[in-house]
């Protein structure tokens, strides 16, 4: 016989003082109720109901039983209470895995405006390649992924919240001792700065152009799973760097960095929102990605130089 069910069963004769109004109450027969008291008397091996044709008392056994039910029953009660409340209100920890670079340059200042707004919820952001794989949430215990490539997979839900424009630069050390592209094709005998994790075959760099699309393979002379790290070599004149605008804006305003083959467009990349498919999204999950696309909306990510960016505090 369900546990439970005879637990209740007990407390309600016990508040009742009577077999006949607790069996109403849990729309039960008297019988039934009578039997899960029985049972849960013969699992216990003692009595905890004292009988009698006027009058229902607790044995010292019962009452101390009754308070044994009744704090479980309050737990019980608290802890769906605070489950619930978690589809109105974000409650907890939401942890989120974001794009090294772009959670550092970026992703870090909508957390932490994020954070201002919601005083009850605690916050935790990891930064790691998330863009070239599917997301182990459950093991990694992670709520929420950013990534800047598709993926297919019907266990997550994918929402895109902005788009980040690429573009190819140099410095002008290397352009001057180098040659300067004049086509997408011209690349081939570069040395290029190669961002890894990011698509299928990195090395296949896009563009669009007067002509239509164009392709080329790119001679990699210096990868990175980083940006900011590519940012540097190509400051330092190592090659030619296929980039996020958001990260070299400040850079191509100053001049320290070029852009290369403006008159082809490099097809600019969804951010994406990932998180576990589920019948309900939790509050928490629900109200960030929404935060977050306003607050991605509101600005100008590609074409703003980020403090980060600037000068030689970059890491």
């Amino acid at each position: 016989m369900d546990r439970f069910r005879t637990m209740e069963s007990f407390v309600r004769v016990v508040r009742a003082g009577s077999f006949t109004i607790a069996a109403n109450q849990l729309g039960l027969s008297r019988a039934l109720v009578s039997r899960h008291v029985s049972e849960l008397e013969s699992r216990l091996g003692v009595r905890l109901l004292n009988r009698s044709t006027r009058s229902l008392n607790l044995t010292e056994e019962g009452d101390v039983y009754l308070g044994f039910c009744e704090r479980l029953f309050r737990d019980m009660e608290s802890n769906e209470r605070s489950i619930v409340r978690t589809r109105v209100e974000p409650v907890g920890t939401l942890t989120l895995a974001a794009p090294k670079s772009f959670g550092a340059v970026h992703i870090s200042d909508a957390v932490i405006a994020f954070a201002r707004t919601q005083p009850r919820l605690r916050l935790s952001i990891v930064l790691e390649d998330v863009s070239f794989r599917t997301y182990d949430f459950a093991e990694k215990g992670i709520d929420l992924a950013l990534r800047v490539s598709a993926i297919r997979n019907a266990s997550v839900v994918t929402r895109q919240i902005g788009f980040l424009d690429w573009v190819v630069c140099a410095s002008a050390d290397y352009l001057a001792r180098e040659g300067k592209p004049v086509t997408p094709a011209d690349l081939a005998r570069h040395s290029c700065l190669v961002h890894t994790n990011v698509v299928a075959n990195d090395r296949i760099w896009n563009f669009g152009g007067p002509k239509g699309r164009h392709s080329v393979k790119v001679k990699g002379s210096f990868f990175s799973n980083s940006a900011l790290v590519l940012r540097k070599a190509a400051l330092a004149g190592l090659g030619i760097a296929l980039m996020p605008r958001y990260c070299v804006a400040g850079d191509l305003a100053a001049g320290s960095l070029v852009s290369v083959l403006p008159r082809y467009k490099v097809p600019s990349r969804p951010l994406l929102a990932v998180y576990p498919r589920s019948a309900v999204v939790p509050q928490k999950v629900q109200v960030f990605v929404d935060f977050l696309i306003n607050w991605i909306a509101a600005r100008d990510l590609n074409h703003e130089a980020p403090r980060m960016a600037q000068g030689a505090a970059v890491t």
